[in-house]
């Protein structure tokens, strides 16, 4: 029996019912899953530092109070720990007990940020502590430090992140305290929203983390039982090899069975000229404001490559996300970067690179941008994605049965 005929004779049932399944959910999606909602949590997440390895600490405080103002931890059915079996990232759950999820999502905490070198002149050479894509010239920066007195962490120094050729400086706003090791500097940007949902600020990977806060309260009310990981450390140095990065999503799996399936949230770099109109370009480029962005691989297969049947499948649920409301546009495999996905792979090849489009999202050229109603279109697909899972299991149970 060929795959097709298997897919056909033991899933066609569970294909069928995803639109009534779909359809049941919508109710609570739309309620919850608002514009202004996906305002509020982007605002506030862009604007909360998240150095790499220091995320949980400075930003999970602003995750855990968005929640509670709506509600969504009161009870027992979602859940939130700042540092997941000790893995220093952040991870809700949603449904009751501490036994494994089958359903995986990810959106890294993090965002990039730089280590101090020894001071040259009046500025401070930087290692970065990600993907430096920052072109040439300044951009407002700020400089962090743990204080021991407080149990905070503290600026200690303002001043513009400079890149020369390619190296990047930090340039103290005056002389004041010097920097020094474990101190760290992190590009900052002020919100702003336009009338088309167009949103500039640090969008990297605050759009994805609100995604998936958006998405985790109605997974809990639909009874969907779910494991929503915020890593500490997605960002990481420079290197050939996948495993450089994403380091914090490899603590959180090497202790975990594998899942049915996982989903990986994150930006995904937009096509054409960020000014034009919102939905013009060039053709089969991912748009702003043209929805959610389905990728079959990343970083030109060095990462996570989905399987051709659940990419079928994907791409199967993805049309059918019209009949409630939901935008995904399909990315047309020019590139498409790595995430989370290069932990993730090592424990399930069943994994669907599901983000948003966005420009500059290192500050490559402008601040980052991205729109708003691409957010909650990624959110609301990120609810209607769990509906997927008994046609998978069906799926790989046909193919098993060959």
């Amino acid at each position: 029996m060929t795959l097709h005929n298997a897919l056909t004779a033991r899933s066609h049932g569970k294909l069928d019912a995803l639109a009534a399944s779909m359809a049941a959910l919508r109710p609570l999606v739309d309620s919850h899953i608002t514009p202004d909602r996906v305002l509020r949590y982007l605002s506030a997440l862009a604007e909360a530092p998240a150095p790499s390895t220091a995320a949980s600490a400075m930003r999970t405080p602003v995750l855990r109070g968005l929640l509670q103002a709506d509600g969504a931890l009161a009870g027992t059915r979602l859940t939130l720990d700042s540092n997941f079996r000790g893995t220093g990232s952040t991870v809700a759950m949603t449904g009751a007990g501490d036994h494994p999820r089958k359903l995986w999502y990810f959106a890294h905490l993090d965002t990039i940020s730089y280590l101090i070198q020894p001071r040259v002149g009046a500025r401070y050479p930087l290692a970065p502590f990600c993907y430096h894509l920052i072109h040439d010239g300044t951009r407002l920066a700020r400089a962090y430090r743990y204080d021991l007195a407080s149990n905070r962490y503290l600026v200690c120094a303002e001043g513009e992140l400079v890149s020369e050729a390619g190296v990047p400086y930090f340039r103290p706003d005056n002389a004041g305290t010097p920097l020094r090791p474990g101190d760290r500097v992190v590009p900052i940007a002020t919100s702003r929203t336009n009338s088309d949902g167009t949103f500039s600020g640090h969008i990297d990977n605050a759009g994805g983390v609100a995604a998936l806060a958006l998405a985790a309260p109605v997974l809990a009310e639909a009874g969907v039982e779910a494991m929503l990981a915020f890593p500490d450390e997605e960002e990481g140095p420079v290197g050939a090899g996948s495993q450089v990065m994403g380091r914090g999503g490899s603590r959180i799996v090497g202790m975990l069975p594998p899942p049915d399936l996982a989903i990986i949230a994150d930006v995904q770099q937009a096509g054409g000229d960020p000014s034009a109109t919102v939905g013009q370009g060039p053709a089969n480029t991912t748009r702003l404001g043209q929805g959610a962005v389905l990728s079959e691989f990343s970083s030109l297969a060095r990462g996570a490559v989905t399987p051709p049947h659940l990419y079928a499948l994907a791409r199967f649920w993805s049309e059918r996300l019209a009949d409630v409301g939901v935008k995904v546009q399909e990315s047309n495999n020019a590139y498409t970067s790595r995430s989370d996905d290069v932990s993730v792979l090592l424990k399930t090849p069943n994994i669907l690179l599901l983000g948003f489009p966005g420009f500059d999202r290192h500050f490559d050229r402008a601040v980052p941008s991205a729109n708003l109603f691409d957010i909650a279109d990624l959110a609301k697909a990120l609810v209607y994605v769990s509906a997927l899972t008994p046609a998978l299991v069906e799926l790989l149970n046909a193919a098993d049965a060959q």
